[in-house]
């Protein structure tokens, strides 16, 4: 029971780490008019989040390792609560990168020792525990326009990162007052990373600088496309909702054919998000959310098979940095590509990347 509450209370903290940071594409058409800035500057609140948060993971790992990682979940969570709500009081754009900076930089103390702290907890059954903590993107993304864009037309987009401020640091303090435990997992910590995990990493740099792509510029394409900002809200929503299924059958379907449904979710990736640029019909859309969101899942439960007890925290930061590199770097390039493209071509990178996850993959596999 107590192992069911901490997956619950460390999967809501996921939720809102992904909630923050999932803001700004959300209310992305009120940041560009109200501070004067285009596609480019909103690519760069993403880079400027998702560099710091890329660059803490491996520490992030050891120091979980080391300390107890669930204290390392409960400082991110109070941190990036308390970070975010600076932007309350931001008046320039530059202001409001350097916060996003700050924001980042406590909410990547999350992810490597929470899913370390799952795959010892849950061990065989990593998969689908590790598919239930991954819901944490889709709820977080889908939830986010529903809350903000209110919020925003009622006062002010920096309203709402207060009230999300709020409500996240509530569940800091939860998971504070009622989980006495910590698990600790190792003594002696290596900071070893296996060459096995190279090409899962350089395809988690692809993956995810085509997932942040898709999140940070999707409502925009949509709108380009004729719909309104609520209308395009929702569907993002719509997206995020089926990606709550999809993140948790994908780590069920992980636990019954292994590292071969890694290869399927980049290629259902590469397909998907190829249609969706072609027709933004509404069948399309929920096969991408299932799709898209599968893949969180599976990649860390993958992760933690080529990792080692002494290890696990270290790879699982050096893997989603690799990733977060690729998530730094996407939604800038895809931002200036719009910009001189439009974006139905700019956007042709995200399936092209996706196709090359699955080919690193498929090498993987036949070395490994």
């Amino acid at each position: 029971m107590k192992e069911i509450l901490l997956l619950a209370l460390i999967s809501l903290g996921w939720i809102f780490n992904y909630s923050h940071r999932m803001a700004v594409p959300a209310l992305a058409p009120l940041i560009r008019e109200d501070l004067g800035i285009g596609n480019a500057e909103i690519g760069l609140l993403m880079t400027s989040l998702l560099l710091p948060y890329a660059l803490i993971q491996v520490p992030a790992g050891y120091l979980g390792d080391r300390f107890g990682r669930k204290k390392m979940v409960v400082l991110s969570i109070i941190g990036y609560s308390l970070s975010s709500a600076l932007i309350f009081v931001a008046r320039d754009y530059w202001e409001l990168v350097g916060i996003r900076a700050l924001y980042g930089f406590f909410a990547g103390l999350y992810y490597a020792p929470a899913t370390a702290l799952i795959s010892e907890i849950f061990k065989n059954r990593k998969g689908s525990a590790l598919g239930i903590f991954m819901i944490g993107p889709p709820i977080g993304s889908g939830i986010t326009p529903l809350i903000v864009v209110p919020i925003a037309l009622t006062f002010s987009w920096r309203t709402s990162f207060l009230v999300l401020s709020l409500m996240s640091t509530m569940v800091g303090i939860l998971l504070l007052l009622t989980i006495k435990e910590d698990w600790k997992s190792v003594g002696r910590v290596s900071f070893s990373i296996p060459r096995g995990v190279i090409l899962l990493s350089i395809a988690n740099f692809l993956g995810m600088s085509a997932f942040f792509a898709v999140l940070t510029f999707l409502v925009s394409f949509l709108v380009d496309k004729g719909m309104s900002v609520e209308k395009a809200g929702l569907a993002f929503s719509l997206l995020s909702t089926f990606g709550i299924l999809g993140s948790i059958l994908g780590g069920f379907v992980y636990d019954r054919i292994g590292k071969r449904s890694v290869l399927l979710a980049y290629l259902l990736n590469s397909l998907f998000t190829f249609l969706i640029l072609v027709n933004q019909n509404i069948l399309i859309l929920v096969l991408l959310g299932l799709a898209i969101y599968s893949v969180g899942g599976i990649v860390t439960a993958y992760t933690a098979e080529k990792s080692r007890k002494d290890n696990l925290g270290v790879v699982m930061g050096f893997v989603n940095m690799m990733g977060f590199f690729g998530a730094t770097v996407g939604p800038y390039v895809v931002g200036v590509m719009i910009d001189s493209l439009g974006y139905s071509n700019a956007l042709l990178f995200v399936p092209i990347s996706y196709l090359l996850a699955a080919t690193l993959i498929f090498l993987d596999e036949k070395l490994h």
